[in-house]
């Protein structure tokens, strides 16, 4: 583990859902390894960091588990093939030109494509792997869980954007505190470095002031 120093809680799962994450475990490691190795802790990382989330704020640990294990499922695939295949899927990206968001499609690519391995997946994880790269309007506290857990958990880099999304976790603050932090370091990232914004992202940041004002004036 990082210089983070967070510290993972698992559950005791009963031996059929212990059998699901070693089964998912042993298939993203065929799936991943050999090609993106790094990837591959990271995406075991999200799972624990997830499943610990889940149990700080009463959500599902064992969907956070493996919507964690799974959320970057389609990384593996070049942007050539990434593209071919939201084309397939007819994925729905905002309006936006699919090369113009190559990056995210990874996310709603493998909520997609998984059911045809794992027919059992419940919707609420797939809603989740999908939204980990956009965010959404609606997200449910699962789906902010994988969000904030893809940015903080331990394998990523100490920049100090994360840094401080981290000690927020650490010092116990609220999930939707969490999530508006992670999604604020994301959209500075993708300003900062003149990257093509995700067109929802722009409403999706004002639905969050108006919430915070609205909080504000009770």
């Amino acid at each position: 583990m990082s210089q983070s120093s967070i510290t993972f809680i698992t559950p005791s799962y009963t031996p059929e859902q212990q059998k699901v994450i070693d089964r998912l475990e042993g298939d993203l490691h065929t799936h991943m390894y050999e090609v993106k190795p790094k990837r591959f802790a990271h995406s075991i990382s999200v799972g624990h960091m997830a499943e610990t989330m889940a149990l700080v704020y009463d959500v599902n640990p064992f969907y956070a588990r493996i919507a964690g294990i799974l959320h970057d499922w389609d990384k593996v695939l070049s942007t050539k093939e990434t593209l071919a295949r939201a084309c397939a899927c007819k994925l729905d990206m905002g309006g936006a030109p699919y090369q113009n968001v190559a990056g995210l499609i990874h996310g709603p690519l493998a909520a997609c494509e998984l059911p045809k391995y794992y027919p059992w997946l419940p919707q609420e994880v797939l809603g989740a792997i999908s939204k980990h790269t956009t965010a959404d309007l609606e997200m449910s506290d699962l789906d902010k869980i994988v969000y904030v857990a893809d940015l903080i958990e331990p394998e990523r880099p100490e920049f100090s954007g994360i840094a401080q999304v981290r000690d927020l976790f650490k010092k116990g603050a609220s999930l939707d505190e969490l999530y508006q932090a992670s999604f604020m370091e994301t959209l500075s990232y993708v300003v900062a470095s003149r990257k093509y914004l995700y067109p929802k992202s722009v409403a999706i940041y004002n639905a969050m002031i108006e919430n915070t004002h609205a909080k504000e004036q009770h």
